[in-house]
């Protein structure tokens, strides 16, 4: 990339010769050149980033139409009150990415997408060719298309006290905005478990 030095020694460069067109610095002749030059510099800047806005993991100005685009934030980040604009750039990649394929290797780079650190495991009933450490699925998991997923992240668990009403869960842990969007690009007819890990 040029700098605005550097246009203003091409444009020296160019420059027709004889005593007139002698650049001297204050002069009519310099302030309008170097004039030139900052605006050269300016789209010359400007050019350079046209490779960065066409990437949504670096796009800055034309983030906005990435989002209409793609329909973000979703429901699932809609939820929130507020989101920041890194929550939404992580769900326009995961959006643009979800096209790729259903596999366990796409989950878990899906999670890393969004921040995670994941690992997929799938259900089947255990045999006596199992080793002890495998649970004790019944045979129901063998047609049951569930799909675990271990988290590794902090995720502190907030207990049902006093204050709570009635109509609220024991318990409440976990990433709900990571479950939501890790659900919209999971099939409809697999259902997944969350199991949160410590990081």
């Amino acid at each position: 990339m040029f700098t605005v030095d550097d246009y203003d020694q091409a444009l020296d460069r160019l420059l027709p010769r004889g005593p007139i067109w002698k650049r001297v610095p204050g002069s009519m002749l310099d302030a309008v050149l170097h004039s030139i030059a900052i605006e050269l510099a300016r789209i010359d800047a400007k050019a350079d980033k046209v490779l960065d806005e066409a990437d949504p993991r670096t796009s800055f100005d034309l983030l906005d139409h990435w989002f209409t685009d793609w329909g973000i934030p979703s429901a699932c980040l809609s939820a929130l009150s507020d989101p920041t604009l890194e929550e939404k750039r992580r769900e326009l990649i995961a959006k643009i990415l979800s096209g790729s394929s259903l596999t366990a290797q796409f989950f878990k780079d899906m999670a890393e997408t969004l921040g995670y650190e994941a690992e997929i495991v799938t259900y089947s009933a255990f045999t006596v060719n199992d080793s002890v450490e495998k649970g004790l699925y019944g045979t129901e998991w063998n047609t049951a298309y569930s799909m675990g997923v271990k988290v590794k992240a902090i995720s502190a668990q907030r207990i049902f006290n006093t204050t709570w009403t009635v109509d609220q869960p024991l318990s409440v842990w976990g990433d709900r905005l990571f479950e939501c969007l890790m659900r919209e690009l999971i099939p409809a007819h697999v259902t997944a478990i969350f199991e949160y890990q410590g990081a």
